[in-house]
């Protein structure tokens, strides 16, 4: 054998060595860096399901409390629409009291209001009948024993109005019609319809 093909042959043996070893090495580096991978994609994953769990626990708790607020507002508007329900029935069963319960809460509301005694009484049209001549006189006979005039008068102007009067003395007139009273007096008395209707 000639000295060129043995040191072909040992260089082709150093270099058949050396890719086996460079192979070998490649090899290892490629399962460390599969094995690597592997491991981080493992992780990546838990760690993704564990963010997915968090924020999947946030959106449920965002949305319980948004049905709650819901549920509030929903119970607040029904019980808002029973006390206004409970003051349109108020007014209602004012208006159809009989003559002589409803023309007493009239005449000790006229004794309340009148100031000189020669005001002018406006009504409902649906109440006119209900100050009778009779009822006038009875009031203002009560006025004069108060030390006023006596002199009230029923207007032949209507108003419209749920009940009560408006008294016109000149260019002042007092509404005392049922709705303004419950009107100025409902937040003083929305309170207590309150905790009758939800006790």
């Amino acid at each position: 054998m000639s000295g060129a093909n043995k040191l072909k042959e040992k260089i082709l043996a150093e270099a058949g060595s050396q890719a086996a070893d460079v192979l070998t090495e490649a090899r290892l580096k490629s399962s460390e860096i599969l094995t690597r991978g592997e491991g981080e994609a493992a992780a990546k994953k838990v760690s993704l399901l564990e963010l997915a769990a968090v924020h999947a626990g946030e959106r449920r708790s965002r949305a319980r409390t948004i049905a709650e607020l819901d549920a509030r507002k929903a119970i607040l508007a029904a019980k808002g629409k029973m006390i206004e329900d409970t003051f349109k029935q108020a007014l209602s069963r004012l208006g159809l009291l009989d003559q002589k319960a409803y023309q007493e809460i009239l005449f000790t509301m006229l004794l309340a209001a009148a100031q000189t005694g020669t005001e002018e009484v406006i009504v409902s049209q649906a109440d006119r009948a209900r100050f009778t001549p009779e009822f006038l006189a009875r009031v203002n006979q009560a006025l004069t024993q108060q030390g006023k005039k006596g002199n009230l008068t029923l207007s032949a102007e209507t108003s419209e109005m749920q009940g009560g009067f408006i008294l016109r003395s000149g260019e002042v007139e007092i509404n005392n019609s049922f709705d303004s009273i419950l009107g100025i007096q409902r937040d003083q008395l929305e309170p207590e319809v309150a905790a009758i209707l939800f006790s």
